[in-house]
């Protein structure tokens, strides 16, 4: 079979590779799309500590089952596919912090297993049944639910801290990540929320597919912090999201949110580029900050039901399609900022 083979930063080949075998009680599977993430694109920089090369990556999956000694999933199942694999054993699995797992794995992130930038992959019974694997009705464009595993992480983010119908969110950031929390805050019923995005391309990008809520500026600019005083009677905004990988906009959060105001980290930043956070202004305004990382196969199953239910349009995110063959220029043309979400179709 054709699969793109990452082998080092900048460097992934199109080539033939084995096409695996079905296992005796899981599924084999043809890839109909699978998402490019920012996660890979750091990963295909030479940005991932974990990487075991070579590799197949690629987590943001949608397939249909061509074998099957599964019987929830006999072939012709359309399925989606999200990374995580829980262990179900450790003392997070068991308290309901799934996304937590001391034993957490990931399929397609250059960890040892092979991912959707390929024509097939394979799964055992035991990642089935720790992972998230959901059917796609026969109505919906099975592409269109390659969204739903970005929108799990966001909306279990936004469920853990609490995000409610008074409140005013500023996100940081117009790529996936922060478009998709602007949505899912909407679909919670947030009063305002606003998108700030410092680059005038990916700004006008998001704003023609929809997103009429995002202004052109960076996050620093004193600009902002005015109109969201203005926008909130002096207080400031009561949830910041940093939802792009650069020190100073999780910063710039700090500085924006209200008294008692909720941040969120989202989103893992190279080392070199952090910043350290104004800890005064965290302990003078008992600011809360919160982490954000993955999501458990409950969350996703949520996430994909407002793709199913049409709540969240994939169409407004969804603005590139590329070649299996064409992956380093879907690369690039999403460290250029050019695309919102692209998706890989073998």
């Amino acid at each position: 079979m054709k699969a793109e083979v990452l082998y080092g930063p900048d460097d992934v080949r199109y080539e033939e590779v084995e096409e695996p075998s079905c296992p005796t009680d899981g599924i084999k599977v043809k890839v109909i799309g699978c998402g490019i993430c920012g996660s890979d694109l750091r990963t295909y920089g030479g940005g991932s500590k974990n990487s075991i090369l070579p590799a197949i990556s690629g987590h943001e999956i949608v397939a249909e089952v061509i074998e099957s000694h599964y019987p929830r999933f006999p072939a012709g199942t359309r399925l989606s596919i999200a990374p995580v694999i829980v262990c179900g054993e450790c003392w997070y699995c068991k308290n309901g912090i799934q996304n937590l797992c001391d034993n957490i794995r990931m399929i397609g992130t250059a960890e040892g297993i092979a991912g959707g930038f390929a024509e097939y992959i394979a799964f055992p019974k035991e990642i089935i049944d720790n992972g998230c694997f959901n059917a796609i009705p026969n109505d919906i464009d099975p592409i269109d639910t390659v969204i739903a595993e970005t929108a799990s992480s966001v909306l279990c983010a936004q469920i853990n801290t609490n995000i409610v119908m008074d409140d005013l969110v500023v996100v940081i950031g117009a790529g996936t990540i922060g478009c998709l929390h602007s949505e899912i805050a909407k679909i919670r019923g947030v009063k305002e929320v606003i998108i700030v995005e410092m680059n005038q391309d990916k700004a006008e990008l998001a704003r023609s597919q929809g997103f009429d809520n995002v202004v052109t500026m960076s996050s620093s600019d004193p600009k902002l912090k005015e109109l969201v005083l203005e926008k909130t009677d002096g207080k400031g905004a009561d949830v910041v999201i940093s939802a792009c990988p650069a020190g100073q906009a999780q910063a710039d959060a700090v500085d924006l949110a209200r008294k008692r105001g909720k941040v969120i980290l989202f989103g893992g930043i190279h080392p070199s580029s952090a910043k350290l956070l104004d800890t005064n202004a965290i302990h003078y305004k008992e600011i809360m900050v919160y982490g954000a990382s993955a999501y458990s196969p409950e969350i996703n199953r949520k996430a994909l039901n407002l793709v199913l239910n049409r709540q969240l349009d994939s169409k407004k995110f969804i603005t590139h399609k590329y070649e299996l063959k064409d992956l380093a220029q879907g690369f690039a043309d999403m460290r250029a900022g050019k695309m919102i979400k692209g998706v890989i179709i073998p």
